[in-house]
């Protein structure tokens, strides 16, 4: 059963690359950003960030801002994991390049 979700997620979802992405916690967000860099702007000693930032990986270098905090809409989730990270749910640009994605185990992970 469960190769045949993993054949059935592979219908909609592409790995275009196998860069992975770099993490920076920063008590604010800077104006030039690094390719391949998540900044999350918050307190790591309570473990509360409010924003993370990062260039759009289609490489139109936009910035994305999405906002971690759970009392404002729409909302983003980072989930950390010793060296892991990913950002739930997906992001899907509604202006400009219009890319959707996922940044899973610090990698970008695009839907067809």
């Amino acid at each position: 059963m469960r190769k045949f979700f993993r054949w059935l997620g592979s219908l909609f979802t592409k790995q275009v690359n196998e860069e992975v992405y770099h993490l920076k916690i920063v008590s604010e967000l800077p104006e030039n950003i690094l390719d391949r860099t998540l900044y999350l702007e918050g307190d790591p000693s309570k473990e509360d960030y409010w924003y993370a930032l990062l260039k759009c990986p289609c490489g139109c270098n936009e910035r994305i801002m999405l906002n971690l905090m759970q009392d404002a809409e729409p909302c983003w989730e980072i989930r950390m994991d010793k060296n892991d990270f990913s950002i739930y749910p997906s992001v899907w640009r509604t202006k400009n390049c219009k890319s959707h994605f996922w940044l899973r185990n610090r990698k970008i992970i695009w839907t067809k």
